[in-house]
């Protein structure tokens, strides 16, 4: 099995969540269809829906969503949860086709039966940040055998760290722990990426981000620098387009942006060892500072700092030894004779 979490490649997420829905079967199986070539174009590792049942998720008289409320959307979130389910039926379709265009498929259950649904076609299964509780899809993911992607949206240490002994308690191995802010947009101010060490750090496993804001590319990339293995973020083909996830998602050109500077920033992490790179090597030999001539030396002549060599950049010429020798050669006499420019090395002077 693919080990998801152990590469220096970062995994990205495509988040198209609920912008599949269109209204009409043939419609949203197209719109699902565009989205997944979307996140192909963009070359994104995966592309993430979610499964859900109204009924399995919230009680019956929930009431409204403040946020959704907030952005116009004044129906009761059972309504809506029950406009955007997404029909078991797609599943097979969509999964065959994400297969046939490279790329991962993943959909994010709400229940057993969204869990049992959605196994068969998935390689890596994601938990969303208000499920961090739910103990049978927990135990679920943990007895798949395949990794685990958990956000932990609106969690503290205490319910992160139940989540995760839960996991590994039922045999789970393979986890990732996403920072992520339950706000839709998230405020810069509320990103804590900091968190990402943290999480590693605390709970053993790898950590990243599912990111709620809307600038395509700060969070992660400095999530990117501390360490994520995973980056997920929502999409959409137009921010204009009706439903609670449109308005804050990227448009296609900016997950393009993501995906190419999130692998920009992995290549600038580098190995962590500081040495004189093959990028810097020529520079290194004409611009770093040697002992140098500055006029024709002759063959036992007294070396004298200012006289006849200086500390200065070689250019094209030899580079000479590092200046923390020069007490090794002033005052001694050339041991051949030095052209102007060129460096004065410790084999340059006589015994």
């Amino acid at each position: 099995m693919q080990n998801y979490f152990k590469s220096e490649r970062v995994y990205v997420i495509a988040e198209a969540g609920s912008n599949w829905r269109m209204g009409t079967p043939k419609r949203d199986l197209a719109m699902a269809k565009a989205l997944i070539d979307v996140a192909v174009e963009a070359e994104a590792d995966a592309v993430k829906f979610q499964t859900y049942k109204p009924e399995s998720v919230y009680v019956a008289n929930a009431g409204q969503s403040g946020y959704l409320s907030d952005a116009g959307i004044k129906e009761d979130i059972r309504d809506i949860f029950a406009d955007l389910s997404m029909p078991y039926e797609m599943l097979p379709e969509l999964a065959e086709y994400c297969k046939c265009k490279g790329i991962d498929f993943m959909s994010t259950p709400f229940s057993p039966a969204d869990f049992a649904a959605i196994d068969p076609f998935v390689s890596i299964h994601k938990i969303a940040s208000y499920e961090i509780s739910h103990i049978h899809l927990i135990r679920l993911a943990a007895r798949s055998g395949k990794p685990l992607v958990l956000s932990t949206g609106a969690s503290n240490e205490e319910d992160i760290a139940w989540a995760v002994d839960a996991f590994h308690d039922e045999g789970g191995k393979e986890l990732c722990l996403l920072q992520c802010t339950a706000k839709y947009p998230a405020p810069p101010s509320s990103l804590n990426i900091k968190t990402i060490p943290w999480l590693q750090q605390r709970y053993g496993v790898a950590a990243g981000l599912s990111d709620h804001s809307r600038s395509p590319v700060v969070a992660p990339i400095m999530a990117v620098a501390l360490g994520a293995s995973v980056i997920e973020k929502h999409y959409t083909l137009d921010n204009r387009l009706p439903g609670p996830d449109h308005s804050f998602a990227l448009t296609p050109s900016e997950l393009a942006c993501l995906v190419q500077d999130v692998r920009i920033a992995e290549e600038a992490l580098g190995d962590g060892m500081k040495q004189v790179l093959p990028a810097e090597k020529e520079l290194a030999a004409y611009a770093r500072r040697g002992l140098q001539a500055t006029c024709v030396i002759q063959a036992g002549e007294v070396l004298k700092e200012g006289r006849n060599y200086d500390v200065l950049r070689p250019g094209q010429q030899q580079l000479g030894a590092h200046p923390k020798f020069i007490s090794n050669i002033e005052g001694r006499k050339a041991a051949r004779s030095i052209a102007l420019g060129d460096g004065i090395t410790l084999d340059d002077i006589s015994n």
